[in-house]
């Protein structure tokens, strides 16, 4: 991840562990930053860092609780392990005194490296540790428990790269340089792959001291937080490999909440802060929306953009074997690609509903149903008569059709039923075979004599044409007169729009009466043999 943007890069075969060292290994000083979750991290690389501090005393303080190993270490891994997800820089994380004896150190060690953290730093204290900057108790560790400790550390790691910081507090407990460096010499040799020498005085000059007498290769780390006067260049120049600024995102953070807060209070309103504080926009950045906007484009598909489809009041709606009917109509829908469907109920609905089936209640009409569906949607919309049962072959036929508004017409040879809605179509037939012109059938007109198909309960609408229905929906409302989906469908022919057909000859029964709702249950149940 770079400076300027959220958005994670391909992953590396390097590792974090190999970048750091590959760090180390540049001339110049290393610079890293403290944080306390993924956005501090983010902020730190943006920022231009060359890698994050997990610190222990942000994330205790950012937790409401001193820096005196009250964490558990699973605590402080879970925060250090999202700070490494979340940037690309690598991630050195302050394990206090390593919670424990070398047995403790080791499961830390293989934790810590199984997250992707590049190095993990131990301070040479007794557990509970105290922070280094609040006077008092700063108990020392032996010498060789410790060694005991960088050592199984070292065992302990599976990757070469891992770095193990042995942290050096005689400084700080004010045993004096002489100590500092016989420990630091002690735990280079104990396998420490940098030492690193705390101090809390104003002055750089003890640190300094250190660096002048320090004699073995192994790179030295130092925390400017009191001694602040001093630059990164120059005690890179004086010898120090690694800079950590350990605090300061918190202790910024801490002043300029504060000072808001305290602002929108005083003013009773937001105004005086807007222009000193981030916008949206920037934290949507962090958050990283922009990938996120991509990769929703990329793999998954919008749900405005998802076929929906609506079972809707048919001119006859009987109530025998509903609830089987309707579950079995649902899932003919899901096989042909739909799954956001609605029904349409103009009374109780069944005891037994389909799972996952949007209910629009109360409606006595399929007019009704249309102007209650959603009007912005980006993809189809077929709707469904309930006087009729569509199996999945024809429907997925019927979303593949193309056309603002499609309708399924049954043009099998033989005789239509009295209550069927007639349909003419501009296809020829010839011996009982039917050819359609040009890029698909059209219907030229409703109802009326020698029709060659009938509607058969579905059609489908494009955004455009489902606007088109909506309005002709509208017009049958403010007229005060109930409507059906073949009246709506009327209403669209005889107002001059272009209704095409997919033209079938099995697949759909008529629920039109209770004899057929009995019929269709028992062959979609196995009770009722096919005639």
């Amino acid at each position: 991840m770079s400076a300027a943007t959220t958005e994670a890069s391909p992953v590396s075969v390097r590792s974090a562990a190999d970048r750091l060292r590959e760090l180390f290994a540049r001339p110049g000083v290393v610079r890293i930053a403290g944080a306390h979750n993924p956005l501090g991290a983010r902020l730190a690389e943006r920022a231009g860092f060359d890698g994050v501090w997990s610190s222990g005393l942000e994330v205790s303080a950012s937790q409401g609780v001193p820096d005196t190993d009250i964490l558990t270490m699973s605590e402080l891994l879970g925060v250090a392990a999202s700070m490494a997800a979340a940037v690309d820089v690598p991630v050195v994380a302050d394990c206090d005194a390593g919670y424990g004896n070398a047995h403790n150190v080791m499961n830390m060690i293989r934790r810590y490296e199984a997250a992707g953290i590049a190095a993990v730093s131990i301070e040479d204290k007794r557990f509970p540790k105290v922070n280094s900057f609040i006077p008092g108790r700063q108990e020392l560790a032996p010498v060789g428990e410790f060694c005991g400790k960088l050592a199984a550390a070292k065992e302990a790691q599976r990757h070469p790269g891992l770095m193990v910081i042995a942290r050096i507090e005689a400084l700080i407990a004010g045993w004096g340089m002489d100590e500092a460096l016989r420990r630091g010499e002690a735990y280079a040799k104990a396998g420490a792959d940098a030492v690193l020498i705390h101090a809390k005085g104003a002055s750089p000059e003890p640190v300094l001291q250190f660096l002048r007498e320090w004699q073995l290769p192994t790179p030295v780390v130092v925390v400017p937080t009191t001694y602040h006067t001093i630059t990164a260049t120059e005690l890179g120049e004086a010898g120090a490999k690694l800079v950590i600024y350990a605090n300061h995102g918190l202790r910024a953070g801490i002043t300029a909440v504060d000072d808001t807060f305290r602002t929108i209070l005083r003013h009773d309103r937001t105004t005086g802060v807007e222009d000193r504080i981030a916008p949206l926009a920037t934290v949507f950045d962090l958050q990283g929306m922009a990938t996120q906007k991509r990769h929703e484009a990329e793999f998954i598909t919008p749900f405005e953009s998802r076929a929906r489809a609506a079972v809707v009041p048919g001119a006859e709606a009987p109530s025998a074997h509903t609830a089987v009917l309707l579950d079995r109509q649902t899932a003919e829908l899901r096989r042909s690609g739909i799954e956001s469907v609605s029904l349409a109920t103009s009374g109780d609905l069944p005891a037994q509903r389909p799972q996952d089936t949007a209910v629009l209640a109360g409606h006595t009409d399929a007019a009704g149903a249309v102007l209650e569906l959603p009007a912005s949607q980006s993809s189809a919309t077929l709707l469904l008569s309930s006087d009729a049962y569509v199996q999945s072959e024809p429907l997925t036929r019927l979303l593949a059709a193309g056309g603002d508004v499609t309708v399924l017409a049954d043009v099998a040879v033989g005789r239509h039923r009295a209550d069927a809605v007639p349909l003419h179509l501009d296809s020829r037939a010839h011996e009982g075979r039917r050819l359609s012109t040009g890029d698909g059938s059209r219907v030229t007109g409703v109802g009326g004599q020698d029709a060659c198909g009938e509607f058969a309960g579905a059609a489908v609408f494009s955004p455009k044409g489902f606007a088109a229905l909506r309005e002709a929906a509208d017009k049958r409302r403010a007229n005060g007169s109930t409507a059906t989906l073949a009246d709506l469908l009327i209403d669209l022919v005889e107002g001059g729009h272009q209704v095409g057909a997919v033209e079938i000859g099995s697949g759909w029964m008529e629920l039109r009466t209770v004899a057929d709702a009995e019929h269709a249950a028992g062959l979609l149940t196995g009770q009722e043999e096919v005639r």
